[in-house]
């Protein structure tokens, strides 16, 4: 329970001169390294894969475009070519093709592009190199493509996919999404803290909604009531609104890890059905395939991690005796928390925010300061459950000296309590629920707001 005798003593807070002494510092959301580092795997590991795809497969196919015009010719006879190396024998399929351009026959030993080399397109899999022959008997017609100029380059067999593209085209948005997150959340860790609180300013926010339109009734520079005052409490008089949770990034997200486990499932049922006859090949595969599936493991695992905190931590309701608030009046609040997790701490403070705009060259500076801030309410070390919710109800005073919440073009005094809360486990949590303080009348010495 909030001891009332300790009242405001012992800090800042702006007066109602409008002069603002010094105060603390904001307390920003702790930003670590896990979130830069874990955007720079996801980023290299795009890259590699990326280049990977471009070096082995998508280039080959762009030359093949470009460089062989397709035909049509007839098998006369099929046979396994055979090589040792290293003691080892290897086989190669190959087909004799007659073909006809401009008018002149020609005849050669083919398959694919890699028996345009001698040495290449050899398998140790007898069987696997005979069954590459069945599609092709001697004495049918077989579809061909010829190198531009070099009709005695054909080949009877080319491996065109779709999902090759799609491949390349997934790895280079996983580049991106790597590189914008890796330079957002590493601006975060590096730059100051008056940068910081700068970029948290642009947040969406109740709060600046709150101060984003002033209504002219009795204060041009007091912030609009309504939209707190809309909103009735279910046991006292008003629901502070509560900061927005950023619901699209995590959707994204699950969405986009479903779509690389589907992906990676994919890549790995086709590397059983259809293995690669080839020994560097079957290298490059394993790398490729190794770096796809664990990149789809840190990505499900993330998100299971951020969903599995999302479902369980369950809605915070924060409503207050009276609104607006005045100085000197002492207002009830009732804090629920529900959920089933484990707190190590949760806690409310009524914090007061300078907020002072200035040019600085070509650039507009935005400076946050906490002027005043005070817990009102902390408990720690406690569990909820969907039967056994958090339900705790406070008192608060505010000063009779504070200063009122005010708005204008490069100046702005903000009043808001700040929800608090670390989750076993180490995940922190702070929201804000903005409130409008206005200036004390004169003539009302009433210091306890409605509802107590």
């Amino acid at each position: 329970m909030f001891d009332n005798s300790s009242g405001f003593h012992g800090h800042s807070i702006p007066n109602h001169s409008g002069s603002v002494r010094p105060g603390r510092t904001p307390r920003l959301p702790q930003h670590r390294w896990g979130e830069p580092i874990f955007f720079s795997i996801i980023l290299i590991t795009g890259l590699v894969v990326f280049f990977i795809q471009l070096w082995t497969w998508a280039i080959p196919q762009l030359t093949f475009y470009q460089e062989f015009v397709p035909s049509h010719g007839t098998v006369l006879e099929t046979r396994l070519a055979e090589t040792t190396i290293d003691s080892t024998v290897l086989f190669r399929p190959e087909v004799l093709l007659e073909h006809q351009v401009q008018g002149i026959f020609y005849r050669v030993w083919t398959f694919d592009l890699r028996t345009l080399k001698p040495k290449e397109g050899f398998v140790a899999d007898r069987k696997f190199a005979e069954s590459a022959l069945l599609p092709f008997q001697p004495g049918q017609p077989a579809e061909c493509w010829y190198r531009t100029g070099h009709p005695e380059e054909v080949v009877v067999l080319w491996k065109y996919s779709v999902w090759g593209w799609f491949f390349l085209l997934l790895s280079f948005s996983l580049i991106v999404s790597g590189l914008i997150g890796f330079v957002q959340s590493f601006r975060l860790v590096v730059v100051s803290e008056e940068r910081k609180a700068a970029i948290l300013a642009t947040a969406a926010s109740p709060l600046g909604s709150l101060t984003g339109n002033l209504r002219r009734f009795d204060w041009a520079t007091v912030p609009d009531i309504r939209i707190i005052n809309e909103s009735p409490g279910t046991h006292l008089a008003f629901r502070l609104p509560l900061g927005n949770q950023p619901i699209f990034p995590l959707v994204g997200l699950t969405l986009f890890t479903l779509a690389w486990f589907v992906i990676a499932c994919g890549i790995m049922f086709h590397s059983f059905i259809y293995p690669e006859e080839n020994r560097s090949d079957q290298i490059i595969g394993v790398v490729f395939r190794g770096l796809f599936c664990g990149v789809g493991i840190i990505l499900f695992v993330g998100v299971l991690r951020r969903l599995f905190q999302a479902f369980r931590l369950g809605p915070t309701l924060l409503e207050i005796s009276d609104h607006p608030l005045y100085p000197g009046r002492k207002y009830r609040v009732l804090l629920q928390q529900s959920g089933i997790l484990r707190f190590d701490r949760l806690s409310v403070e009524i914090v007061c925010e300078e907020v002072a705009r200035f040019r600085q060259g070509t650039d507009t500076v935005t400076n946050r300061k906490d002027v005043f801030r005070q817990t009102i309410f902390s408990r720690s070390d406690f569990e909820t459950t969907p039967d056994l919710p958090l339900h705790e109800e406070f008192f608060f005073q505010l000063p009779i000296e504070a200063m009122h919440s005010f708005r204008y073009e490069n100046n702005e005094i903000l009043w808001k309590m700040d929800i608090n809360a670390r989750i076993a486990g180490g995940t922190e949590i702070c929201r804000e629920c903005p409130v409008v303080v206005r200036p004390v009348v004169l003539n009302d010495l009433t210091l306890e707001g409605g509802g107590l």
